[in-house]
């Protein structure tokens, strides 16, 4: 029997010509198998296999940003939480008076430090709030929680160590092409 395409000499049970590569399969009748083609007194065809192997069908996988969506959102939910808590203490501080603060102070100081430790809780408490309400969005896929993620992540970056990582995670999550539509499907089909 002989290759179609190039003419070499193809033994019996060859499934590929060992010269071009040609899928070859067994014809119908081995009346010419002797002769090369174009010599054979009767013309016999040899038909080639245009079946490929079967290649299992693959799982459509998940997109990074549903892979990591529910875990980014549980984790701005409590790193705000346990973020909030020094913010609720440092914002009673400005307005209370605690045992250690019985020294005396002078009017200048007491006006000056009861204002902005009130004002540092309110940031804090503020922030931890955001960060919360960014992570229910998050958990609801809520079209804008997607911006105050990236936002917050932003702000957090300089709250190391784990201000700065949980804000690296998000812009990796949230930010790189086509996260945004990725996002937005997520969003439109919950």
């Amino acid at each position: 029997m002989y290759c179609t395409q190039c003419g070499t000499h193809v033994n019996l049970g060859q499934s590929f010509c060992s010269k071009c590569g040609q899928p070859i399969s067994v014809p119908d009748s081995t009346a010419g198998a002797a002769s090369p083609p174009g010599f054979s007194e009767a013309p016999t065809r040899i038909t080639m296999s245009a079946t490929r192997p079967t290649v299992p069908a693959l799982v459509a996988r998940p997109s990074r940003v549903a892979r990591h969506l529910s875990a980014l959102s549980v984790l701005w939910i409590v790193f705000s939480i346990l973020r909030l808590i020094p913010g609720i203490a440092i914002l009673a501080m400005g307005r209370m008076r605690f045992p250690f603060m019985l020294m005396p102070l002078s009017e200048h100081m007491r006006s000056f430090l009861f204002p902005f430790m009130g004002a540092v809780g309110l940031l804090l408490s503020a922030y931890a709030i955001a960060g919360v309400v960014a992570g229910w969005g998050l958990m609801d896929r809520r079209p804008w929680a997607r911006m105050l993620a990236i936002i917050l992540g932003c702000i957090s970056l300089i709250h190391f160590p784990f201000g700065t990582a949980l804000g690296v995670y998000t812009l990796w999550v949230l930010v790189p092409e086509g996260g945004d539509t990725e996002y937005l499907r997520l969003a439109r089909t919950n």
